[in-house]
């Protein structure tokens, strides 16, 4: 097996730019789904419900967060550590993130066309793992939906094209991680996968949602509901969701490169 790219999103819900190696701490690949958006009611924003996000490109060197979009004058921010704590949710958490200032609120309310603010994971933000399929007590992300870092297979996806009328590219499902030379749909059964001097737990399947449906290039939404329709007639579990990829917890902080 093979590992052929590695992805990391800054910003939850806006687009992904390719890696060539990732630093693993305990809440992920470090830089990916630091950033997140909140709507009004201090509540998480997503393709979901602003597809519009696929269209929004960031980049973050660390301190300087960079973000393009169509239409307007790129966004150029200093993270601020220091900012005004805010009590965020993402699902069913509570995050205690730190807000990035009234200039990045009013960028992102001109693209996304309703008031939003940026906010940080960092400082003393904490958000836990679901214990039901944690490797261990203290596991925990920053604003991914549930776990730190996904891995999907390009034979997976080759076997769903094999079923779509229109194929789609794996930019669809925001991987962090892809692989190849490996059997289709053979991530079910993976316990453990070590890449580089980095071992992950494979906790469970990835449940799928409506984001599947939003092309990452233009931010339109398949009419068909596509390719999660057809995803559903065969990868669904009841009660659990249509999966694709696995979620990966990290045993301890290193490296992964395009080389691992």
């Amino acid at each position: 097996m093979h590992l052929t790219s590695l992805h990391r999103y800054p910003i939850k819900a806006c687009r992904g730019h390719a890696i060539d190696s990732a630093v693993v701490d305990a809440l992920g690949f470090v830089g990916d789904r630091r950033f997140m958006l909140v709507d009004s009611n201090d509540r998480f924003v997503s393709q979901r419900e602003a597809a519009v996000l696929a269209t929004v490109t960031p980049t973050f060197d660390g301190s300087i967060l960079t973000v393009e979009a169509p239409g307007v004058e790129t966004l150029v921010l200093e993270l601020d550590p220091q900012g005004a704590s805010r009590d965020v949710t993402i699902w069913n958490d509570q995050v205690t993130a730190t807000d990035q200032g009234d200039h990045a609120a009013e960028w992102f309310a001109e693209v996304v066309g309703h008031p939003c603010r940026l906010v940080h994971f960092g400082g003393e933000a904490t958000r836990r793992l679901d214990p039901r399929y944690s490797p261990r007590p203290d596991a925990e992300t920053a604003f991914a939906d549930g776990y730190p870092v996904l891995a999907v297979l390009q034979e997976s996806l080759d076997d769903l094209n094999h079923r779509l009328e229109h194929p789609v590219p794996m930019a669809r499902f925001r991987p962090n991680i892809v692989l190849t030379g490996a059997p289709a749909w053979s991530e079910d059964a993976w316990t453990t996968l070590t890449l580089g001097d980095v071992t992950f737990d494979a906790v469970k399947p990835c449940a799928r949602c409506t984001v599947l449906t939003v092309d990452q290039q233009t931010g339109a939404r398949d009419p068909q509901q596509e390719p999660l329709r057809t995803l559903a007639t065969f990868r669904n579990i009841p009660g659990r969701g249509t999966m694709f990829g696995v979620n990966l917890v990290a045993r301890g902080n290193g490296v992964v490169s395009r080389k691992s």
